[in-house]
């Protein structure tokens, strides 16, 4: 199991308005972890996708043996169009490539698609552990149904991988940091689709707060984390005025 008091810093929302700390919830974040990203007859796969892949499975196997919640995002793009990160076409509905990669889908999961209303089932993450939603556009929280369900779920920390740092990652990592909550960036579960403007991208998030961690520190077992990386929650919130 997880153990939130040996997390690095950055990983922690609390109640500073009350000065308290409040129950604490930690999820997976898998932002279009699709064939197309990162099978290498995938239309945008690039080399990295390879050890990247192996890092998303290893997280999903962590959150599923840990009991920690799965929010997933799938592109679903027309077959008219181009689609967010590139020149070629991918993630097209209907095809092979818009797939979710094996390996990441939890047996207790459901699918909301594409639908931009509000409604949730009641009470979802004690009924599912993986949520998935769909969309069309890179920000996430285009999708209301999505929007709401972070907004409820209370103070709580991220833990994002997936596909298109300057897309939908770094959309979805500010969106969070931007409604106080914690996120923290595993480096290596994530593809960049080789973009100009990664670097850019890097430094937006660790400017507002983001954590960058590899996988292996994250699942580690508690006695096995670095010391000298654990900070507290009231600290880090100092540091970055959240």
């Amino acid at each position: 199991m997880y153990s939130l008091a040996a997390w690095p810093a950055g990983c922690f929302a609390v109640n500073t308005r009350k000065g308290t700390k409040m129950k604490h919830e930690l999820f997976l974040l898998d932002i279009d972890t699709q064939l197309d990203f990162f099978l290498p007859q995938g239309s945008r796969y690039t080399p990295q996708a390879r050890t990247a892949g192996k890092n998303v499975r290893h997280l999903f196997e962590w959150a599923w043996t840990s009991g920690i919640s799965v929010i997933s995002t799938l592109l679903r793009v027309r077959p008219s169009e181009l689609g967010l990160m590139g020149t070629a076409p991918f993630c097209v509905e209907g095809t092979e490539g818009e797939r979710k990669l094996p390996g990441t889908i939890l047996p207790r999961c459901i699918d909301l698609g594409l639908r931009n209303i509000t409604d949730l089932p009641r009470e979802i993450f004690q009924t599912y552990q993986q949520v998935v939603f769909e969309r069309r556009l890179a920000d996430i929280f285009t999708h209301a149904a999505l929007e709401r369900l972070v907004t409820e779920a209370g103070p709580g920390t991220f833990v994002v991988c997936g596909a298109g740092v300057t897309k939908g990652i770094l959309q979805a990592a500010l969106g969070l940091r931007h409604r106080g909550l914690g996120v923290v960036l595993a480096t290596d579960a994530i593809v960049d689709l080789e973009d100009e403007f990664t670097e850019m991208a890097y430094r937006r998030m660790e400017a507002k707060g983001v954590v960058f961690r590899l996988t292996e520190e994250l699942t580690a077992p508690k006695h096995e984390q670095p010391a000298d990386r654990l900070r507290t929650a009231e600290a880090h919130l100092q540091s970055v005025g959240a």
